[in-house]
């Protein structure tokens, strides 16, 4: 049968491939990882103190085996709370480690009994458990992708929890308890056995909920322009073809605005492409204003954009291209030979479009816009 010092040399060994694991991520600058790695740290020393507790110094054995035990805990909490966005306090944190440590020497030292120190050990680690839980379970409602991740640790967090409570109980309670960490009594040896897995178990938590981070962010930076945050060309296509369909099932057409930005090259020429950066910055942030919450507004290239309006009539189109025809996009601080002002095209959807027919009609719109000048609207009934 597995002994608890086994356990907690293979848990020690698994909080090392973990710790390679967890690392393997760390270039990626999602919050909480660091943290991570530091609770396996932890981790590693508190299972080989425990493991060797009888050949140790008492001082290591208990004091200093259990402050590392704890700080483990504490170090993934922080690493929970900085994967969800929460706020962290470090002077609670370095507290709990401090009042466990002074807890266990005191029941060393003053009051010498295990069952006290198995108290506060057990009380710690499940209120540490609870507080990862608490805090994974309440993303749930925003989390951004599966919560297949938050199921996995919530579940881990009450298991890990009850476990604590029961050595609590069962120690307290039974006339046969163990008076050593390593004795060899049957229940002491399970929920030692299973406790000792607690941090690994929560770093490979963690670690989903760093890899859902991290593929949340690439499909963000997939999905947006990086310069001005409007959605991207991908986003575009995938966005309209949806938009498209569901205008098809609902009956109510959707609406789409070609725009190119009126002597754009001019002003990059003239006064450099910083100015153009601060020209498209500006354009966006003006329209995203003029827009509805249920609108797109996607960059599909250089000076180029699109906007998508669902549920949205010819004159409803036409209220809103009028809406960003009246920007002022030059500023008073750049020289430039003309003004940036705006060509759009719009086309209403039909019963038979695909989104590159929706497409077809509205470049054809904007093309004539240019040719009448520039600086105005061309709808595809008037092209």
């Amino acid at each position: 049968m597995l002994d608890t010092k086994a356990a907690f040399l293979i848990a020690a060994l698994l909080c090392f491939v973990m710790f390679l694991v967890v690392y393997s991520v760390n270039e990626s600058r999602v919050g909480g990882v660091r943290e991570l790695l530091l609770g396996n740290v932890f981790g590693m020393a508190a299972y080989i103190l425990y493991a060797f507790g009888k050949e140790l110094p008492p001082l290591f054995a208990y004091e200093v085996a259990n402050a590392a035990y704890v700080s483990a805990s504490a170090a993934t909490l922080a690493g929970y709370r900085r994967l969800t966005r929460r706020t962290i306090r470090p002077p609670l944190i370095f507290g709990l480690v401090l009042a466990v440590t002074l807890a266990i020497a005191l029941f060393h030292y003053v009051v010498d009994s295990f069952a006290l120190r198995t108290l506060v050990v057990s009380v710690s680690q499940a209120g540490i458990a609870m507080a990862i839980g608490l805090t994974v379970a309440s993303t749930w409602r925003t989390w951004p992708s599966s919560r297949y991740p938050l199921l996995f640790v919530i579940c881990m967090c009450l298991i890990i929890a009850a476990g604590h409570l029961f050595r609590m109980a069962a120690q307290l309670l039974d006339g046969n308890a163990p008076a050593s960490l390593l004795e060899p009594a049957g229940w002491n040896v399970v929920i030692l056995s299973a406790g000792a897995f607690m941090l690994p178990v929560l770093t490979l938590g963690g670690l989903l909920l760093a890899h859902c981070t991290i593929v949340a962010v690439a499909e963000d930076a997939a999905n947006h322009d990086f310069l001005t945050d409007a959605w991207s060309r991908r986003a575009f296509f995938d966005i309209g073809r949806r938009e498209l369909d569901r205008s098809k099932r609902s009956g109510q057409s959707l609406a789409l605005l070609l725009i190119d930005l009126d002597n754009f090259k001019a002003l990059n020429d003239a006064c450099g492409h910083a100015a153009g950066d601060a020209t498209l910055l500006r354009f966006v942030s003006a329209s995203t204003g003029t827009l509805r919450s249920i609108d797109y507004l996607a960059r599909l290239g250089g000076d180029e954009f699109a906007v998508l309006l669902p549920e949205t009539t010819l004159e409803g189109a036409f209220s809103a291209a009028n809406r960003l025809l009246t920007q002022n996009l030059s500023s008073e601080q750049l020289n430039a030979p003309t003004p940036v002002t705006l060509s759009i095209g719009l086309a209403i959807s039909r019963g038979d479009d695909s989104l590159q027919t929706l497409l077809q009609r509205a470049d054809k719109a904007l093309y004539e816009a240019k040719a009448k000048g520039r600086n105005c609207l061309v709808a595809e009934a008037m092209a």
